[in-house]
């Protein structure tokens, strides 16, 4: 998905107010439209522009772009929920019937969801051109800086760039939440998970598209170092006794073998073992 024509121009709203009446509200800014693809089934999207107030009836609306595509409604049947981090799991959901949806929600840009589709169909979303801190861009000639560092609690949530720019690997963590990922920490798409291994490192490169989400298993702290002493034949092992979350593995081949959860006595993030005969390698997993 790509953003077009983008030009600076004032952009009017205008807003149904719940009591029959109608506000306008004007952008001056960057403006222009992003075509999303939306396949049979399941999909992760972010409202990747300012439209408005951001709702449903907003974001998937009718009407012709001058010069541009015309926009037609999402198919009848098609549900958008949004994620609750607290519980991870979806929560409150939208179904298009006769029209109009179920509950107009607000989607503001940054927040994903998950829309479930019963055919495929493109949807055209309008709007002012917001940098990552989701600010207004207001001059061509404006520079993108991350966003402020999410300060959120660690968990999973379900995130896009708030403004219109395809993320590759590290950049998904930096233009989203405003730092490098940690070690450990995820980008999770439908089509699998990456995990970051350090040193600008991942096991599969994620990639996020303009107008996509994925959930970001975020953790508000770096790993904790992992120390291993041998002394009179006894391997110490230990780490940060404030890393709760982290649970000690253990693997005696790194190329054929597989990593276990440690089954012998932790105290204070600490192990005491006999010096292994042969090759044991320690890690620690996040959750």
């Amino acid at each position: 998905m790509t953003i077009k024509i983008f030009r600076f121009a004032a952009l009017i709203f205008f807003l149904a107010t719940g009591n029959g009446n109608v506000s306008a509200q004007v952008y001056n800014g960057i403006i222009g439209y992003v075509p999303c693809v939306f396949m049979t089934g399941s999909n992760l999207f972010n409202n990747p522009l300012q439209s408005g107030a951001n709702t449903l009836g907003e974001l998937f609306n009718k009407f012709t772009i001058s010069g541009g595509p015309t926009i037609t409604n999402p198919p009848t049947g098609t549900i958008v929920s949004l994620w609750n981090p607290t519980n991870s799991s979806f929560g409150t959901s939208s179904i298009f019937t006769n029209g109009s949806w179920t509950i107009n929600m607000t989607l503001p840009p940054g927040t994903g969801a998950l829309l479930i589709t019963p055919k495929p169909f493109t949807n055209t979303i309008m709007g002012v051109l917001l940098d990552h801190n989701g600010i207004l861009v207001t001059n061509d000639t404006a520079s993108f800086p991350p966003p402020s560092v999410f300060s959120g609690p660690n968990g999973t949530y379900l995130l896009g760039d708030k403004s219109p720019f395809i993320d590759t690997g590290t950049d998904i963590f930096l233009n989203i939440i405003g730092r490098v990922p940690f070690i450990g920490e995820k980008v999770t798409l439908l089509s699998g998970t990456s995990t970051y291994l350090g040193n600008g490192v991942w096991d599969s490169i994620p990639t996020l598209a303009v107008g996509q989400a994925d959930f970001l298993t975020i953790m508000s702290e770096p790993p904790p170092a992992l120390t291993i002493i041998n002394t009179n034949n006894l391997t110490i092992v230990s780490w940060s006794s404030s890393a709760s979350p982290w649970t000690l593995q253990t693997n005696s081949d790194l190329v054929n073998g597989t990593w276990g959860n440690y089954a012998g006595s932790i105290t204070n993030n600490s192990i005491t073992n006999s010096s292994a005969t042969g090759n044991l390698f320690f890690r620690l997993s996040y959750p």
